[in-house]
């Protein structure tokens, strides 16, 4: 928050952090709910012999996990620019934060066409496809986190308008930052689990 705000600004900005922060956390404890009952009927069906073979992860899914995980650093790197005014640089780091989300997408469609051209994907296999079901479910998440991205990208591509116009895009740049770090924890520990839980 620039220090050169008024008081009454400054209170206003925290009320609206405030609110996005309740409104992003409400939504990430469903989808988190939802991820930790998946990941437990994940676990417990690996524990039955029947039909359960465990399919060979492409290695692509280690870059693509480092590309994700790259998409946090660039985007707290601009957050930092935002935060310090540097409206341009921001945009940058969020162009470079976008194009690794979307190559995020990329490797994972990849490791998908990788799996069905081995043949991997058995309809009587669960753990084939929980794959599918885990990363396709984060998938749709981050394309949301990408519409966020590309919201900032359209509030920042010129230089802002006002003092409430680059109040509101840092509130949304907070928001986002939320959502887009909390994906990336989430691929970690469903990668994980794919790799290590076996049998």
């Amino acid at each position: 928050m620039p220090q050169t705000a008024d008081p009454v600004s400054q209170k206003r900005e925290r009320d609206l952090n405030g609110l996005y922060r309740i409104a992003v956390i409400a939504t990430l404890a469903f989808v988190t709910v939802t991820f930790s009952a998946l990941a437990v009927v994940f676990v417990l069906r690996s524990r039955v012999p029947m039909n359960w073979r465990h399919i060979i992860l492409p290695p692509i899914l280690w870059l693509d996990t480092a590309v994700l995980i790259g998409s946090s650093i660039t985007y707290e790197v601009g957050h930092r620019r935002l935060i310090g005014d540097d409206q341009r640089g921001f945009f940058r780091w969020m162009m470079l934060t976008t194009a690794l989300g979307l190559l995020f997408l990329l490797g994972q469609l990849l490791a998908w066409w990788q799996i069905l051209a081995a043949g991997q994907l058995v309809a009587s296999n669960p753990h084939s496809s929980f794959f599918f079901l885990f990363s396709g479910m984060h998938g749709i998440h981050i394309i949301v986190g990408l519409a966020g991205l590309f919201a900032l990208l359209y509030r920042t591509r010129e230089p802002a308008s006002g003092p409430r116009w680059q109040m509101n895009t840092r509130v949304l740049a907070n928001a986002v930052a939320l959502f887009w770090h909390y994906l990336d924890g989430l691929w970690i520990v469903l990668f994980a689990l794919l790799l290590f839980v076996k049998r």
